[in-house]
């Protein structure tokens, strides 16, 4: 069996699944954290991004807010609730959301909400608007390939009594792009990616695709440091590297190539618009929200909201790990959204060696 086959069952399968038969739990008292674990201050900021991504391309009457990979529908509610008493505060929001216990999830708490649901980005209508996502192609399965001779070979999975192994394939492959590596280095290709960006971009007819998710550009995911892959598991705050034990009870994920993701947008005609951590991202992006607190008395609330977005911001953790990146459609126009303000040229950040196929 292929491994992005496996690593599809272990995460999606409606009986077993990880995430499909609601055994994922995000936060403190679950299996990892989120950008959403810390508080509603991230979703005020996205908030404020959104309305200026509104305000680029000409403040359109009609203006759709698409989310995929909403896990349990808090980051929506706390973007929502920011933009009360705002131009997008009745927008229509529509989730891509296939797992019906998480559309139950989300259902009841955006009880009232101007929401739709899709199962699939194939019944998804044309729109305006933004096409955003935080950890959704970290959760796309990959496929592991091994450096061996000179070339490429993929690793599959095998059975033996009661416990799932690796076994090399023995095909070779002589067509990659990927540059030689010494044997046994590991890397991981990303499965659906391209054809998920060509449904995206296929149905929007003007308008930004926003995706916040951990990884580095293909340069770094090729080091000499990384040879054993990126593939991990998290189970209860508790990082292992081997996906083949207790499928359906962790979580799976490899880090997103993002000069790959680059690759496949620009192929579908998605422009690639910005690219950088999520710690440069908010200081261009929560200027505003600090501003607001400039010269106030401190509240408990505006204390709590500091912290979150300290821990939101630090390089060691959440900022350095998490990127963010910005693709755009149909007259966008060259002015870009405050998060992206001290961001570098995005083309010399993810130009490398290809790590495609």
């Amino acid at each position: 069996m292929k491994f992005s086959r496996f690593m599809e069952l272990a995460l999606y399968d409606s009986q077993e699944g990880y995430y499909a038969s609601d055994r994922a739990k995000v936060g403190r008292n679950g299996d990892f954290f989120t950008n959403v674990s810390v508080g509603p201050v991230f979703g005020e900021i996205l908030a404020g991004q959104f309305l200026e991504m509104w305000s680029i391309l000409g403040e359109p009457k009609e203006f759709t807010i698409v989310e995929q990979g909403a896990n349990d529908g808090r980051l929506a509610r706390d973007v929502m609730d920011a933009l009360s008493g705002t131009p997008l505060a009745r927008a229509p929001w529509t989730f891509i959301e296939p797992l019906q216990c998480l559309q139950k999830k989300q259902k009841k708490l955006l009880s009232g909400a101007n929401v739709s649901w899709i199962s699939s980005t194939d019944s998804l209508p044309p729109f305006c608007g933004i096409h955003f996502s935080n950890e959704l192609f970290d959760a796309l399965p990959v496929d592991i390939l091994q450096a061996h001779g000179g070339l490429w070979r993929e690793l599959l999975v095998k059975s033996e009594d009661d416990d799932f192994l690796f076994s090399p394939d023995q095909t070779l492959f002589s067509g990659t792009s990927l540059p030689p590596r010494p044997d046994g280095f590991l890397t991981e290709r990303r499965s659906g990616q391209n054809e998920l960006l060509q449904r995206i971009s296929s149905r929007m007819e003007k308008g930004f695709l926003l995706a916040i998710d951990y990884g580095m550009p293909g340069e770094d995911i090729l080091a000499e440091h990384r040879s054993g892959g990126t593939l991990a598991c998290y189970s209860k705050h508790r990082r292992d590297e081997n996906p083949l034990e207790r499928p359906g009870e962790k979580d799976i994920t490899a880090h997103v190539d993002f000069s790959s993701l680059s690759r496949d947008a620009c192929a579908v005609d998605l422009n690639l618009r910005g690219f950088t951590d999520q710690h440069h991202f908010l200081v261009g992006a929560a200027t505003r929200l600090l501003q607001s607190m400039d010269g106030k008395t401190p509240t408990p609330q505006t204390l709590k909201k500091l912290r979150s977005l300290r821990m939101l911001l630090h390089p060691e953790t959440m900022g350095s790990q998490f990127k963010v990146i910005l693709f755009s459609k149909g007259g966008a126009g060259d002015k870009l959204p405050s998060g992206f303000l001290h961001a570098r040229n995005p083309e010399r950040l993810l130009e490398n060696p290809a790590t495609g196929f």
